[in-house]
Formats: structure tokens, C-alpha cells, sequence
């Protein structure tokens, strides 16, 4: 049975008011300040009715403290008074109350007017709470796309700063295939949990499809600020959500523009930051980048790495004696150098595995247009082939550098050689293999 709580002191106030409602409701009494807060504490009611005429206890007390503690906004409030004043009577509406009762009481009137506040506002919280379900996630609690862009549109509108964050899962097809859809869904519910945890408390956070999220940070233009919370967000999304087994990491790539100075609309973030993610997922993934002029040009794939890579610093480290992270730590990587240009012990650390490239008609100064070719193609093999064990690679000028599963070295390796050999030998390059 649904309760009622009255909170009133006058003997024959409280009788008129069970006498009206102890047929249909559960009711409460509070005579004093205390009780009625009390009773507010631990229960949740259909009605609460607080009595404002002379003699009884602080009603206006009770009241400020259901506005405090925002108990005014999820259970209907009534105020009973002995007198007509129009002022008042203002006030209290203002305040969030749902009707006014005034003595002498009608007992037919009465009783139909609580009911008729007591099924208005259950019929408007159930309004409510069918919006709120209209904007959410129902795998993750968060907003969906259709909440996080009405959102988004409304902070856009207020002209404050703000950055666009468009954050994509590294191979959760791979995860679903090998570890079942059970797997991804917990691994989405755990990157939901530490965009929550790592991004402003004010910020949107939304899951709008299987892989992909998307964040907006109010009130924040400052770039390094931004990146701040994109690289706790994915240190921590390294070591907080693992797979079953923890053989290989969870990762994320993520593109960033910043509201409005590089788009002043919705459509336009979205695009731009888009634009970045891709560029991320298209040069080793696990990484985050600010969205620049050249992300919107068909020239997409191709360039120098600009991404800011979280791991690379960790890959780099020697291993001996360090605990780097827990996906260093738990797959036994190792780092692997792809090299365009001939073998020199100067120049790359022999004790690595190296994929060795020579071009033979010119070992001492390989082609340029040749060596650009090759690094496009490579990216684009790893990417689209999804070659077991290789987790992350960093590109920069002549030198591509992987980090790689130990136990897929020389088989990995061995099948980059085998499905990229047609290439090579259309170009006159040899590939050599080097695990010393």
C-alpha cells in the first residue's frame, strides 16, 4: 500500500486527514521537526502534507529541507493553511508545491483533490522516466546518441568552450569472435565505467554504437588539459578492463576537436573529430590526436605519424627488472624494427627483431617514392589483416617500429614477409629477417 506522510500537530487536523486517506493509503505522523525529517530519511511517499496554521511546528523548515536534499522534485508536497494570502500562496508554488488546502475541510473535495495530486504527479514521473529511457544506454547507463547529441546541442548554444571526443574500441570484433559477444558486452560495460571515472564529472558520456563512444567536456578549451584526461583515461582503461585470459590489452583510439575553435557545430565537431579517431586507427591505434587541417584530406593514410602514442614510451623501456604495465607485463611483448633502408648495426639495436628491407638497386640510398609506398602498404596490411599479436605500431621517417606477442615471433613476422612478398618483388626489394 502506498504511504502518506502528515506531518501536523494539531490533534484534530491529523484526525480529519486519516479519516480521508486511511482507506486507500499507508499513513505516517510526524508532530515535530525531527519525526517529519526522520520519516523523509527512510521512507519514500505519495504525499507528504505539512501544516503551515499558527501553533504547529516549523512547517516552512520541513519544507527547506525537502528543497535542499531535493526530495521536492520526486514526492509531492501539500501545504495545509487557515488563511487566504495570495503572496504566500505564490510562494509556495514557486517552491515546488503541488497544492494548497485551506480549513475548513470539505471531505469529499479533499479526498478527490489528493488523489488528483497523487496521480498527476505519478503520471508525470512516469513521463519522466520514460524520457530518460529514451536517451539511454541500456547496456552501459549512459546517454545514447540521440542524448548525447540533444546535449551537446544545448552546451554549443551556450557559446562556452568545450572539446568533442570520439572514442572507438580497438578490435572488439576480434574480442567478440575469440571470447564470445558475452565478453564484448562486459568489456563495453568497463570502458563506459572508466570514461565515467576519468573524464570530468560534468562531462556528457555517451556508448552511441557497438564499438564507439563519445564524450564532450564542458567548459574546457586548453589542449593539454584535454589530453590530460585522454591519457588517464587510456593508462587506465590498460590496466583496469582485461579479457578473460589477459593475453592481449584493451585499447582505445581517440580524435578530439575543440568547440569553437575548430567547428562551431554540432555537425562539424562530430565530423572533425571523427576525422582525427580515424587518422589514430589508421597509424597504430592507442592513441589520441587533436584534429588538424590534413585529417579531412583524401591523404588520410598516408604521412608521418602525428598521433600522441600513451604506450609508446612504455614499449621503448627495457623490460628486465620492470613492472611497465599490465599488458607489457601479463603478454610478453617484444618490439620489432622495420627497416627501409640497409642493415646497420649503428643504426638499429641488433639484439631486436628486425625486418630488414633492401632495395637492391640502390642499397646506400633507397628510393623515397619506394620506401613511401611500402610504409603505406604495411600500415594498411596490419590494419585491415588484423595479424594475431601485433598490438600497436609507431611510424616515423624511415623507421616503423611494432610491438609484438614473443610467441608470434618469427611466425608473425613470417607471414607479414609471406603476403607482402608480391610487393616487394614488383618494387626489387629484399626482405630479410633478422631475430639475433
Amino acid at each position: 500500500m502506498e504511504k502518506v506522510l502528515l506531518c501536523i500537530k494539531d490533534y484534530q487536523t491529523i484526525r480529519a486527514f486519516s479519516s480521508f486517506l486511511s482507506d486507500d493509503y499507508e499513513v505516517d505522523v510526524a508532530s515535530n521537526e525531527v519525526d517529519s525529517i526522520n520519516c523523509l530519511q527512510e521512507n519514500q511517499y505519495s504525499l507528504i502534507l505539512i501544516d503551515f496554521t499558527p501553533l504547529s511546528f516549523n512547517g516552512q523548515s520541513v519544507l527547506d529541507y525537502m528543497q535542499k536534499s531535493n526530495q521536492i522534485s520526486n514526492q509531492p508536497v501539500s501545504i495545509i493553511l487557515d488563511t487566504t494570502n495570495l503572496q504566500q500562496e505564490l510562494d509556495l508554488f514557486n517552491m515546488g508545491c503541488a497544492e494548497l488546502f485551506h480549513k475548513p475541510f470539505d471531505s469529499i473535495i479533499t479526498r478527490k483533490r489528493i488523489q488528483n495530486v497523487i496521480t498527476i504527479f505519478t503520471l508525470k514521473k512516469n513521463v519522466s522516466d520514460y524520457e530518460q529511457k529514451l536517451v539511454t544506454d541500456p547496456l552501459t547507463g549512459l546517454l545514447n546518441r540521440d542524448g548525447f547529441e540533444s546535449n551537446v546541442r544545448k552546451a554549443i548554444k551556450s557559446k562556452e568552450p568545450g572539446a568533442f571526443i570520439m572514442c572507438d574500441l580497438d578490435g572488439l570484433k576480434f574480442i567478440n569472435d575469440n571470447y564470445t559477444h558475452q565478453v564484448g558486452d562486459n568489456i563495453i560495460q568497463g570502458v563506459g565505467k572508466t570514461l565515467t571515472k576519468t573524464m570530468p564529472k560534468d562531462s556528457l558520456i555517451a556508448h552511441v554504437s557497438g564499438d564507439e563512444f563519445c564524450v564532450y567536456i564542458n567548459n574546457e578549451k586548453d589542449e593539454k588539459v584535454i589530453a590530460s584526461y585522454c591519457e588517464n583515461f587510456q593508462k587506465t582503461l590498460l590496466s583496469s578492463v582485461l579479457l578473460p585470459d589477459v593475453s592481449r590489452p584493451v585499447t582505445a583510439s581517440l580524435g578530439i576537436a575543440v568547440f569553437p575553435t575548430v567547428a562551431s557545430t554540432y555537425e562539424n565537431l562530430h565530423s572533425k573529430a571523427d576525422h582525427a579517431m580515424l587518422y589514430v586507427k589508421n597509424h597504430g591505434k592507442n592513441a589520441y590526436k587533436f584534429h588538424a587541417p590534413r585529417d579531412d584530406r583524401e591523404e588520410l593514410l598516408k604521412g608521418r605519424q602525428e598521433c600522441t602514442k600513451v604506450s609508446m614510451s612504455l614499449m621503448l623501456k627495457e623490460r628486465e627488472g620492470e613492472e611497465i604495465q599490465t599488458w607489457l607485463k601479463f603478454g610478453e611483448f617484444r618490439i620489432v624494427y622495420i627497416v627501409y633502408q640497409k642493415y646497420s648495426k649503428d643504426k638499429v639495436d641488433a639484439r631486436k627483431c628486425q625486418l630488414n628491407i633492401i632495395d637492391k638497386t640502390n642499397p646506400e640510398n633507397p628510393d623515397p617514392k619506394k620506401i613511401n609506398s611500402l610504409h603505406e602498404k604495411i600500415s594498411i596490411f596490419i590494419k585491415e589483416s588484423q595479424l594475431p599479436g601485433i598490438f600497436s605500431w609507431y611510424s616515423i621517417n624511415q623507421l616503423m617500429i611494432l610491438a609484438i606477442e614473443r610467441e608470434t615471433i618469427p611466425r608473425g613476422l613470417g607471414r607479414l614477409k609471406q603476403e607482402l612478398a608480391n610487393e616487394m618483388n614488383v618494387l626489387n626489394l629484399d626482405i630479410e629477417l633478422k631475430d639475433n
